[in-house]
C-alpha cells in the first residue's frame, strides 16, 4: 500500500479582496507617486464678461421681439442668430468676437427650443386628430327649465291653499 502525500499548506492565509491587508504589498507613502494638483485658469476679465452676457442677451432678445412679430418662424431665427453669430465670431476680434460667440450660443439655444416645441406640437395635434372629435360632457344638475316649471306649480298649489285669489287689478286678494 502506497503513503499518501501530504497536503500542501500555505504558510500564511491570503488576505481577502477587500480586507485592507495582508496580501497586497504596500508601498511607503514616500514612494508613491504624487498626483498633480489641479490649477485653475485666470479668472477672465470682467470687460469680456459682459461682452459676452450682451451678446446674448441681446441676442436672445432681438430673437423673440423677430419671432413674437412674425417677422419669421422661430426655427429661422435661431439659425440665423447660429449662423451670423459663428460667422462674426470667426472673422472679428477682442470683445466683438466674445459678443458674437454669445449671439450663436443664444441662437443655438433658441433653435433647439424652437424645434422641441414644434415636434411636441405636432405630437399633440396626431392624438388629437386620433381622438376624434369630443362629445360634450352630460350636463350636470337640474335644467334652468326645470327649475321654472317646478316653481310655477308649486307657486299656484300655495296660492291655492292659503286661498288667494287673483282679480284684474294686478293683486292677489284673499277670498
Amino acid at each position: 500500500m502506497q503513503k499518501k502525500k501530504p497536503k500542501h499548506k500555505p504558510k500564511h492565509k491570503p488576505g481577502h479582496r477587500n480586507s485592507g491587508g495582508g496580501a497586497a504589498i504596500a508601498r511607503p507613502a514616500a514612494s508613491r507617486p504624487r498626483r498633480r494638483a489641479l490649477h485653475r485658469a485666470p479668472a477672465p476679465e470682467l470687460n469680456t464678461t459682459i461682452a459676452s452676457i450682451a451678446g446674448g442677451g441681446g441676442g436672445a432678445l432681438l430673437g423673440g421681439l423677430l419671432a413674437s412679430q412674425d417677422v419669421m418662424s422661430p426655427e429661422s431665427i435661431g439659425l440665423a442668430m447660429t449662423i451670423g453669430g459663428g460667422i462674426a465670431a470667426f472673422t472679428m476680434d477682442g470683445n466683438a468676437r466674445v459678443a458674437a460667440n454669445g449671439l450663436a450660443a443664444a441662437g443655438a439655444g433658441q433653435l433647439a427650443l424652437a424645434l422641441m416645441a414644434s415636434r411636441t406640437e405636432a405630437a399633440a395635434k396626431a392624438k388629437k386628430d386620433e381622438a376624434g372629435p369630443a362629445d360634450p360632457p352630460p350636463r350636470q344638475g337640474v335644467g334652468p327649465a326645470r327649475v321654472w316649471r317646478r316653481y310655477q306649480h308649486e307657486s299656484a298649489d300655495v296660492d291655492r291653499d292659503l286661498g288667494f285669489v287673483e282679480d284684474d287689478d294686478g293683486y292677489d286678494d284673499v277670498a
